[in-house]
């Protein structure tokens, strides 16, 4: 895959995927209807408009939203493209924005020297990863992404995957605000990374695809209709000082370090 950064490239992965520097142009289980529910946080109390999780649907999340519809209807696989990508940029002080199911931080073995914070508006989806990655000591933290972190700390790596299309919001400006909350609580040669499904600029949706896109859509599971990889890569350029992104299918995949703080302190 071919990349791009406002700095010198410091990782590369190969396909034959889109980078989409200059392109003409919510967590999250696709198909599954949620409710309403009011839960409390270890900071602060937060009203979630997402109750997505449940056992049975955390079960098959893996297989059906990871394995199946990632690759053949989005066109990218989950374990060739993504997991590499988090496992290298995998630090000592790590937090996961939009947990699913823990899968990501499964394929890292359980280390010492390690902290980790997991942050969802979902409790089930909370508690499901927290259990799954091995790190029993992990904080698990109820909230918006889309507001100020409730952190002090600064974490060396972020994480957020298949969230940014799943958030609900007028406009792909606004779920941007999530990579500038990131960069608050980020270390100042922080990484963080992510992918998420995109909604235009993208390749023609085959017949599986156009299915999944039409269902999670009318179900309010996805929404990402007019989300596209400029408006996310110029975001991310605009708040961090190195940036890598990607497009695989209908996948946008990127990478960001350290946060220009001193930039965009005033916005902070």
């Amino acid at each position: 895959m071919t990349s791009t950064s406002t700095a010198t490239s410091t990782r590369t992965l190969s396909s034959t995927s889109t980078l989409t520097s200059n392109p003409p142009h919510n967590t999250h289980i696709d198909g599954l209807v949620s409710t309403s529910k009011t839960h409390p946080t270890d900071t602060h109390d937060a009203t979630l408009q997402e109750t997505i999780y449940t056992p049975l649907r955390l079960l098959i999340y893996d297989i059906w939203v990871l394995g199946i519809v990632a690759t053949f209807a989005w066109g990218c696989s989950v374990t060739t493209y993504l997991v590499p990508l988090f496992l290298s940029n995998f630090r000592r002080n790590h937090l996961d924005i939009g947990v699913g199911t823990g899968y990501y931080l499964a394929k890292a073995p359980p280390s010492t020297h390690r902290k980790v914070t997991l942050f969802d508006n979902e409790p089930g989806a909370l508690e499901t990863a927290k259990k799954r990655s091995g790190y029993v000591d992990a904080r698990a933290v109820v909230g918006d992404c889309l507001k100020p972190l409730p952190f002090t700390e600064k974490f060396d790596s972020v994480s957020m995957y298949f969230l940014l299309h799943c958030l609900r919001t007028s406009t792909p400006a606004e779920k941007t605000a999530a990579f500038t909350h990131a960069a608050q609580v980020m270390a100042p040669d922080g990484v963080l990374t992510g992918a998420n499904i995109l909604g235009k600029g993208v390749r023609q949706d085959n017949f599986f695809a156009r299915w999944i896109r039409a269902k999670t859509l009318a179900h309010g599971v996805l929404s990402n209709r007019d989300d596209n990889a400029w408006e996310f890569e110029t975001a991310l350029r605009g708040t961090f000082r190195e940036v890598e992104t990607w497009v695989v299918g209908s996948i946008f995949i990127f990478r960001a370090v350290g946060p220009k703080t001193a930039e965009v302190k005033g916005k902070w």
